[in-house]
């Protein structure tokens, strides 16, 4: 198959000669030319491909965004960036196992090269990665041939069928904080008092945080101690409201600790939400707060061939193992943590049973000053000055201290935050973030 273009200025994409072997690169050059020539000489092509792979995909994707799917946006960009430039010029009516085993074959090459892409488009790919973009694949075709909508169906089988996917890699151990390392933090009155709430709210509901982001105090039954998560909000890009990740709506009994929390921030509260969670990636901000609080343990902050670094995700994972390491009913786990299979909780469970001994006390009383109002940076950059190991550790934190710039980074410093060590360099945070 080649791309030729007409004299109109259009880029049809055409078949040749079905005799061609597919490896004879040189061969089909020489037929996309002479299709090339005559297609320009008719003003037209005779054996004009329907529609492409990444034609369908594009319609595809848009029929699933119409029905409300979440997850369009990660699938499109899988496509785009894993699966059409191997596959995105072919005929849709005419993909074949081979065309399939030859994407699987470069998916699998840039899993064991650890990246994908040049130059500058160069980006980390795994074999999770290498897995998901496959299982959109398989999905996409699985509505080409047995699709609701007639105008998806254009497949009278899937092509997927008895092709072998990815190779599965090593799966990395989950990250979360022990009961020392989350008191630690919450304790921190270096870290911002709303950003402290949020990390309590993550552990103590399990809740994600697109559903921590949706919570408005008419879920919150303070009376009977239960929160209502029944919808998430998209806090990568702000799309609004949709169901949870499970599409099971669930109540979950309020941790007995976060009880006098939630009464304060309601009675303190001006917005219908609970609280306020920031758009963007919040897995750097979390790291630099726990070295602000002077947690360092290494795998914290690792990411490698079996290690991946702490997420805000595992806040929420750190809930679930607590619960497992409490000894509670395993089936009331899987139902507060909104889990859709049984395996994903046995996964917390098997970790918890692994390590129950030293584990230290689970959901402990939360520090006084969470449910006190937030202070402000003011009042914090005149402390540093009044405290000289405090400003130093502050100016370590802000990039130092002597002038005026300086002086206002000390101030408000949720506006910066350090990758990798906090004398490092400095970079912003998620537009919206919390600082105070």
């Amino acid at each position: 198959m080649a791309q030729i273009t007409l004299a109109d200025g259009t880029r049809p994409f055409v078949e040749l000669d079905p005799t061609i072997a597919k490896d004879d690169i040189e061969a089909a050059r020489v037929c996309a030319k002479i299709v090339s020539e005559r297609a320009r000489d008719l003003g037209s092509v005779g054996r004009q491909v329907k529609e492409t792979v990444a034609e369908y995909a594009k319609r595809w994707c848009a029929w699933r965004e119409g029905r409300g799917l979440g997850c369009v946006y990660d699938d499109r960009a899988l496509l785009s960036c894993h699966v059409l430039p191997t596959m995105g010029a072919i005929n849709v009516y005419a993909i074949e196992h081979d065309d399939l085993r030859r994407l699987v074959n470069a998916l699998d090459s840039a899993a064991r090269r650890g990246w994908t892409g040049h130059g500058n488009e160069k980006r980390k790919f795994g074999w999770k990665t290498a897995m998901n973009a496959w299982s959109v694949v398989r999905a996409m075709f699985r509505d080409a041939c047995g699709g609701k909508d007639e105008a998806i169906r254009v497949l009278d089988a899937n092509p997927t069928d008895g092709v072998a996917g990815p190779d599965v890699g090593v799966r990395k151990s989950k990250q979360y904080l022990w009961p020392s390392e989350f008191m630690a933090l919450v304790s921190c009155e270096r870290v911002p008092l709303r950003w402290r709430q949020l990390v309590a709210l993550a552990v103590y509901t399990y809740a994600r945080a697109g559903e921590l982001a949706a919570l408005e105090w008419s879920d919150v039954d303070l009376e009977h101690a239960t929160i209502h998560v029944h919808r998430s909000l998209d806090t990568k890009r702000g799309q609004g409201l949709k169901s949870t990740k499970s599409a099971v709506a669930r109540r979950v009994p309020i941790e007995p600790a976060l009880l006098p929390i939630l009464k304060t921030m309601k009675e303190t509260a001006k917005t219908p939400r609970v609280i306020e969670v920031p758009k963007g990636h919040l897995a750097r901000p979390l790291r630099v707060y726990l070295k602000t609080a002077g947690i360092a343990r290494a795998e914290l902050f690792l990411t490698d061939a079996t290690r991946k670094a702490v997420t805000f995700h595992d806040l929420r994972a750190t809930g679930v193992t607590w619960c497992a390491v409490r000894g509670d009913d395993a089936l009331k786990i899987k139902q507060r943590a909104g889990h859709a299979s049984f395996s994903t909780t046995e996964g917390y469970i098997r970790e918890a049973e692994n390590l129950r001994g030293g584990f230290g006390e689970v959901f402990p009383a939360l520090p006084a000053e969470l449910v006190g109002s937030a202070r402000s940076f003011a009042t914090v950059s005149q402390n540093c000055e009044t405290d000289p190991k405090s400003s130093q550790k502050q100016a370590e934190f802000c990039g130092g201290a002597g002038n005026r710039t300086r002086v206002r980074k000390r101030i408000a410093p949720a506006s910066t935050y350090v990758s990798g060590s906090l004398n490092r360099s400095r970079a912003r945070l998620p537009a919206g973030f919390p600082v105070s």
